[in-house]
């Protein structure tokens, strides 16, 4: 008897194929980009997003930009950063203000052994399953309402005396529980809090901790 568990007759798919359908299966945009920004791969989510002119769209030979001109600096400058970042650094993040809610595009290089042509992964996600993620991670480390709350702000972005007014409270206030959240997720700073922060999914790191 054939003590194989792959059914007899049939020829098992490509790789590359399997990946195709399972990255056709996420709800999240997923695109595969050269080092020049040009498209390599695209799932499903994302053909749709780039047919639809929104968020991005494909320029001349093939380049991902965003749809909004005035977004396109800082995204290049996103790309630029990932591709010069050491191997298992964090991805760069941006976080976009839309109609109907904020969207988290996350950019990462992968590189492969010789790291000579490295290519660019995007992903793109709501702000609630952003938000969902940092609740997730503030709840695994027993931060408190009024920490996780700091957090939010911190992961948007904010400064602390920019939190501090948004939740109505001191400065003072925002330092002592930011001091209390960074002991508590064991980083030695606000820097180190949001390298680990931006590893969140949609991507995380291919290697290492981005602690360096």
């Amino acid at each position: 008897m054939n003590s194989s568990t792959e059914p007899t007759g049939v020829d098992p798919l490509p790789p590359a194929q399997v990946l195709a359908l399972v990255s056709d299966a996420l709800a999240w945009p997923l695109l595969l980009l050269r080092r020049d920004g040009s498209l390599i791969h695209a799932n499903l989510a994302a053909r749709q997003m780039l047919a639809e002119r929104r968020l991005l769209t494909l320029q001349h030979k093939g380049r991902v930009l965003p749809a909004d001109s005035a977004r396109r600096s800082e995204f290049q400058a996103a790309l630029a950063a990932a591709l010069q970042g050491a191997a298992g650094e964090p991805p760069q993040q941006l976080q976009w203000a839309l109609p109907t809610g904020r969207i988290s595009v996350s950019v990462t290089a992968l590189r492969g052994p010789a790291d000579d042509r490295p290519m660019l992964l995007l992903a793109l996600s709501p702000e609630q399953g952003r938000l969902a993620d940092l609740h997730a991670y503030a709840a695994i480390h027993g931060l408190s309402d009024a920490e996780t709350r700091v957090l939010l702000h911190l992961a948007r972005g904010d400064s602390s005396a920019a939190a501090a007014a948004a939740l109505h409270v001191s400065a003072a206030t925002v330092r002592s529980q930011t001091v209390s959240l960074r002991r508590k997720t064991g980083h030695p700073s606000v820097a180190a809090l949001m390298r680990a922060l931006a590893a969140l999914p949609p991507l995380a790191p291919a290697a290492g901790d981005g602690e360096k």
